[in-house]
This record gives C-alpha cells, structure tokens and sequence, in this order.
C-alpha cells in the first residue's frame, strides 16, 4: 500500500514538473517570437520605441490568453477568442496611429509585401 501511494506521489510530482518546464518554455518561445515580430515592425512601418514596447506587451498578453483558452476544456473557444481578437484590434489603434495601424494588420494578414514602405 505505501509503495502505491509513494509512486502515485512520485508519478503526479513528476507530471507537474514536467508541465511547468513546458510552460516556461513556451512562454519563452512566445516572447522571442514577439520581440522579433515587433522589431521587423518596427523596421517596416517607422514606429518609436516606446510604442514598440507597447505592442510587444499587448501581442505577448494576446497570445498567453489564446493559449489559456486553448486549453479550456467546457468553455466557448471561438467566442472567447474573437473577444480576444478586437481586444488587441483596439489596443492596436489606440498605440497606433491610424495610417501605422493599416500598414500593420496589411503586413500581418499579408496583403502587403514585407520590404520597406517607403517610395524610393
């Protein structure tokens, strides 16, 4: 009976160890996926750093939320996630300015090329 009890023990100690190192890195992978994504932003459409900083904050929340609903099991995914999406649309227009916020989302749903948008 304790040899079940002290495996059990042993076996849950290991699954939610090895659950949170999968979280961490996923959670890392997010971060550097965003940060390299707001830089080539960054360098397309001329935006400062601190804006910068500020999409990078509201692109790392967004995706850690869709994740979090992903693994909802009894909840509306769809509903959720569309909730999430004009969520970052508005706080997209809010850091951005209108002609910035276009470029972004054209570039994001490439419809655009992604070069400089500037006329030479």
């Amino acid at each position: 009976m304790r040899k079940t009890i002290l495996s059990l023990l042993l076996f849950t100690a290991v699954a939610t160890t090895a659950s949170a190192q999968t979280t961490g890195i996923i959670a890392d992978v997010i971060r550097k996926s965003m940060e390299q994504k707001v830089a080539s932003m960054q360098e397309l459409i001329q935006f400062d750093d601190m804006k910068a900083e500020q999409l990078f904050k509201v692109e790392c929340a967004y995706l850690f939320e869709v994740r979090k609903v992903e693994g909802c099991r009894f909840c509306n995914k769809k509903k959720r996630i569309e909730r999430l999406q004009e969520n970052r649309d508005k706080n997209l227009q809010i850091i951005l300015d209108r002609d910035q916020y276009i470029k972004y989302r054209a570039i994001e749903d490439d419809l655009i090329q992604k070069r400089p948008l500037w006329a030479e």
